[in-house]
């Protein structure tokens, strides 16, 4: 299995595909399992380098608790390690923070810069509900299942829960089967707590795409208008009544914009 060191500790990571380099990061609790929706589309046309960031997966889990700093410092890392001199970078949620700075701390590496469902941090971020913050603090002694089950109105739309339960269930099962440790979950949990880019993004020279749906009941849409409005030139995609895993859920319209954005010339 690929692994690599070079972040200080065991990081796993793939590669699909050929051409331009496309790094994929996860969110929160996420490993690379679910980008099954953007794998097939993406590596007819792109080098894709998925991997699991520290804390998830087959990735180690170093004391925590994280920053989004130091985890765009191990994707920085694992493009170096692999010889990737610049690549398009696509983050969704905490991925996306960690996707803000990479572009903010290793600007030499990012061509073009994709931020999904995703917030700025600090005063300038709409923060989640408290009943949206209470889905996704780790209960003590619950069963994980009905963990995972109290944050799917989060994730996902009520028609969906309802319509589609082979996404649902399929979901489920892969959190199950390749559970992140609770010591990981709550050092990532942290980084996108503490998470604050919202001073700096002016400072972002990569062309950008913001792309939420207007549904997400969990990093609110507002949040992407204000990344937009704050980055140089950035693009803004609001995907009509998709939900906060709009690339999950919506994942033929999000693949779309993003394919459309990162082959349009300029």
């Amino acid at each position: 299995m690929p692994y690599t060191a070079a972040p200080g500790f065991r990081m796993y990571y793939e590669e699909h595909g050929s051409g331009f380099p496309l790094l994929l990061i996860n969110g929160l609790g996420s490993d690379h399992l679910e980008w099954l929706h953007q794998l097939p589309a993406f590596q007819a046309r792109f080098r894709v380098v998925v991997f699991d960031n520290r804390g998830t997966g087959m990735t180690d889990v170093p004391p925590g608790p994280y920053t989004t700093a130091q985890m765009a410092d191990d994707a920085a890392s694992l493009l170096r390690a692999l010889g990737i001199t610049r690549a398009h970078v696509l983050g969704v949620s905490l991925g996306g923070m960690i996707a803000q700075e990479v572009a903010l701390r290793h600007p030499d590496l990012v061509d073009r810069l994709v931020l999904g469902c995703t917030g700025p941090g600090g005063e300038l971020s709409v923060r989640p509900s408290p009943e949206a913050m209470a889905a996704f603090a780790l209960a003590k002694g619950e069963d994980p299942e009905a963990e995972l089950r109290r944050m799917l109105p989060f994730l996902y739309t009520d028609a969906c829960i309802r319509e589609r339960p082979g996404e649902i269930e399929g979901f489920v099962r892969r959190r199950l089967d390749h559970p992140t440790p609770p010591e990981g979950y709550l050092a990532q949990l942290s980084a996108a707590v503490t998470h604050d880019a919202s001073s700096r993004l002016g400072k972002i020279r990569a062309r950008t795409l913001v792309i939420t749906g207007d549904a997400d009941r969990l990093v609110h849409w507002e949040n992407s208008l204000r990344l937009a409005g704050r980055i140089p030139g950035a693009k803004l995609v609001v995907l009509p009544g998709a939900p906060h895993r709009l690339f999950a859920e919506t994942a033929d319209a999000f693949n779309l914009e993003v394919l459309q954005f990162l082959e349009t010339a300029g």
